[in-house]
């Protein structure tokens, strides 16, 4: 168990890292541009998607939601539940990438087009890998309260 927590925590730590690193190379305006992807700068300083939001109410929004993450974080620290540390350390240091930017750059630093369709960065992929994870666990993991009676 100990060693497991040790590796989803370097995992992690190395994906903010490799997201950081990328942004970096990003605000120096290298650009990459293939088949399946473009790799180059776009600041987003609104919402997922580009969704506007009144800033008081965002920042309000994202205290309510690093609360929950923190939470959740913890109580699966305490339960020793691997997969909801997993999920739960991807979406809270994805969404930390994310806040250093908008704290930085007044915009979130995305960077990977893919297909030409949505431009995104490493940060938003660790976050929707966390939500998927949790979605997983929701429907296919072991709950007492879904098996029928015997």
């Amino acid at each position: 168990m100990k060693n497991k927590l040790i590796l989803i925590n370097i995992l992690v730590l190395f994906f903010f890292i490799l997201d950081r690193l990328f942004k970096k190379i990003a605000l120096l305006d290298r650009t990459i541009d293939n088949l399946f992807f473009n790799f180059s700068l776009f600041k987003n300083p609104n919402l997922a998607l580009s969704i506007p939001l009144n800033r008081i109410l965002f920042y309000f929004l994202l205290i309510i939601i690093f609360w929950w993450l923190a939470d959740n974080l913890i109580k699966g620290y305490r339960t020793k539940n691997v997969s909801k540390i997993l999920a739960f350390s991807l979406i809270f240091v994805g969404a930390i990438s994310n806040l250093f930017d908008r704290l930085q750059y007044k915009a979130v630093i995305d960077y990977l087009n893919i297909f030409y369709f949505s431009v995104i960065n490493l940060a938003d992929l660790m976050i929707s890998g966390g939500v998927i994870i949790i979605f997983c666990q929701m429907i296919f993991g072991k709950n007492e309260k879904r098996q029928l009676p015997k």
